[in-house]
């Protein structure tokens, strides 16, 4: 731990935080408190929090969760950068939590919490890797997304954007691990890609209801080329229900790519497109000239208040950009 943690946090939690570092790269039973009766995990919790700081201490991911944690992912250096999921499943109930309240804590303060994850079971009694110490940098839909400390994660731009695609890549690994044999023929091959398109483009209704609606163009840059658009969801796709048109924006492939990643979005106010400071000096930069195109039908167009949080979600990416 660095001094600056150490002078900002007290001796108990210290040497709570000092057991993870001691015991990293170990496998272990869930740990049971150290010799002064102090505790490093909750049994019934994946977040403990203990009453005695205003901190989360540690998290544990464990294989029968109800909550889809992610997996801690490798970046250069041996590093690594994990989503978490927080406690309750609505992210809208976050604050009600006090172990969400405790790594929301963390993240303010830059404190960092101590990870164990669950072995598959070779006995009675749950096994752990201990993973060491984490920092909690961002919370962003229902996750917190955490960057090891030893070995430090890679530098990252945007800490959301750049574990969710680690985490994506390390998922399209593993299929295609499962899956690495050669085409049958022709059509197997051609079946495969169309495989990719498709999730690429999403549902294909949803994706028919935003060409009808956006009359087949683009509404950022009004290209008519139907076999380059996507219907992009504006938030996160959780059910049937997310597939209304005024969730949805008809893109080109490119474009649903930066949207997706925030690196640009139309400012409410003006309904005028905003490219991050990331694309300065690429071709996308010219975008900044563009206006959102809306449905002529005012039913099908986004609402004012999904626009307002894509935007504020834009503007926090670019503050810790």
């Amino acid at each position: 731990m660095d001094s600056e943690l150490i002078a900002r946090i007290s001796p108990e939690h210290r040497r709570r935080l000092a057991w993870f570092e001691e015991h990293q790269g170990e496998v272990s039973a869930i740990p049971g408190p150290l010799a002064d009766g102090l505790l490093l995990v909750s049994k019934p919790k994946g977040i403990y929090k203990p009453g005695d700081l205003p901190y989360a201490l540690s998290i544990r991911i464990n294989l029968d969760s109800p909550y889809p944690d992610g997996v801690p992912v490798e970046t250069p250096g041996g590093g690594w950068v994990l989503s978490y999921h927080q406690e309750n499943a609505d992210p809208a109930e976050r604050d009600n939590m006090f172990t969400n309240r405790g790594l929301m804590r963390c993240i303010a303060d830059r404190v960092p919490v101590g990870v164990l994850r669950e072995r598959a079971p070779a006995g009675r009694r749950s096994q752990y890797d201990v993973l060491g110490l984490a920092m909690p940098v961002r919370w962003s839909d229902g996750y917190f997304f955490l960057e090891s400390l030893h070995p430090k994660a890679a530098p990252v731009i945007d800490p959301v954007s750049d574990v969710l695609e680690a985490t994506a890549r390390a998922e399209l690994d593993q299929e295609a691990a499962a899956d690495s044999r050669p085409p049958d023929d022709d059509y197997d091959a051609r079946l495969r890609v169309f495989r990719q398109i498709v999730a690429r483009r999403g549902q294909s209704g949803f994706r028919a209801a935003l060409i009808q609606a956006y009359q087949g163009r683009c509404a950022i840059t009004g290209c008519d080329a139907a076999a380059a658009l996507e219907g992009a969801h504006l938030r996160s796709y959780r059910g049937p229900e997310s597939n209304a048109v005024t969730n949805g924006l008809l893109l080109r492939a490119d474009i649903h790519t930066l949207f997706d990643l925030r690196l640009l979005a139309p400012d409410p106010a003006t309904r005028n497109i905003v490219v991050s400071k990331l694309l300065a000096g690429t071709q996308y930069e010219a975008l900044s000239t563009r206006r959102l195109t809306d449905p002529a039908a005012a039913w099908q167009r986004p609402s004012q208040e999904t626009l307002e949080i894509i935007w504020q979600d834009f503007r926090e990416a670019e503050d810790d950009r």
